[in-house]
């Protein structure tokens, strides 16, 4: 990825309906993706955490927060034409998809078979109409090379011209990914299919980008670069424990915790670009070191800060104990038994006690 911005725009020079997009200067690469949140004692998700970033300069673009009932999909986000959007298999939603590129967005997609089908122009008797493509054969005529396939994706009356890459596995990763093939199946209690092993050897790649733009190597190499939005992820749970909700699903304390917490970690975020503003971090520069340490350092210098506020009038220490406080349980706190409270008392009054 380095000098992305310059070898992209050189790309799409002269390319119909995006030259206009980058000489405007609103081409963005935006990686988009979920995570969730689990209440206190909870196992299933309570919240959901939907993330885009800017893939150049790594900064949060837009982090909304939902319940559970609330999957993965486009509508979350607030995407303009000009938007390059990576996004992994739960997306693979031709309701969402169709209306954001025909607004003059693109998408970088993996596809998923068994989620969405993509079309083709019918041959012979089907001359005329679209044909749902048959990815168990189709992939089986390719022979282990990489291809890219021109497709249709449909919905409603809407149809959108796009290109399905297909990359073949090396054979020690088709390896492995036939056994976790196998696994799955063995673990719902059967056999895997042939076309299940076939399309285990693959990744499927649908992108609304011409291949004069974005060629099959290229289109691989861009997709595994989402992996960035995974380590945005990370740091929000290690270095802000985003995922430590400390309150129940649909109280006020819960979503002031989670809103908080973003907040915090878009001061933190502004901070750290101010700065390190000329370390090499973003991704169209050959790079010297990551976020991490950088949120790190800044974390700790902000938390100083933080505590540094406390107030330290008397009169106002029982609201600073009481805002530090264990949240109400069921199972009060540990204390000694009265007995032994009352033994206490009484050395205390005979000045037999140490404490």
């Amino acid at each position: 990825m380095e000098a992305c911005v310059p070898w992209v725009k050189s790309l799409l020079a002269g390319v119909f309906g995006l030259s206009e997009i980058v000489d405007s200067g609103k081409l963005r690469f935006i990686v988009i993706d979920g995570s969730t949140v689990q209440e206190p004692g909870a196992t299933a998700t309570t919240y959901r955490l939907h993330i885009a970033i800017d893939l150049i300069n790594l900064s949060l673009h837009q982090v909304e927060v939902t319940t559970d009932k609330e999957g993965e999909n486009l509508d979350h986000y607030t995407l303009a034409a000009g938007d390059v959007v990576l996004i992994d298999r739960g997306y693979n939603q031709p309701k969402t998809l169709v209306p954001f590129i025909d607004r003059g967005g693109d998408v970088v997609l993996r596809y998923n078979v068994h989620s969405m089908n993509l079309y083709e122009d019918g041959e012979g008797d089907d001359a005329g109409r679209l044909v749902k493509i048959d990815w168990y054969t189709r992939l089986r005529k390719l022979g282990k090379r990489p291809s890219c396939v021109p497709v249709w994706l449909c919905h409603g009356n809407k149809r959108i011209q796009g290109y399905l890459h297909a990359i073949p596995l090396p054979e020690e990763k088709a390896a492995q990914a036939r056994r976790k093939a196998k696994q799955r199946a063995k673990d719902k209690g059967r056999n895997p299919s042939t076309e299940a092993l076939c399309l285990s050897e693959w990744v499927l790649i649908f992108t609304s980008l011409p291949p004069e733009v974005l060629c099959t190597t290229t289109a691989s190499a861009l997709y595994r670069v989402r992996w960035q939005v995974e380590l945005v992820i990370k740091r929000l749970k290690s270095l802000l424990n985003v995922d430590e909700l400390r309150a129940h699903k649909g109280s006020k304390l819960a979503e002031l915790y989670l809103h908080g917490k973003l907040l915090y970690a878009a001061v933190l975020e502004k901070m750290t670009q101010s700065r390190f503003a000329n370390a090499k971090r973003k991704l169209d520069n050959p790079r010297r070191l990551t976020d991490w340490r950088l949120w790190k350092t800044v974390a700790n210098d902000l938390n100083a800060g933080i505590k540094a506020c406390f107030p330290v009038d008397a009169r106002f220490e029982d609201d600073n104990i009481k805002s530090l406080s264990e949240r109400p349980r069921k199972r009060t706190l540990q204390c000694l038994p009265s007995p032994i409270l009352a033994l206490l008392n009484q050395c205390r009054e005979m000045a037999l006690s140490r404490v």
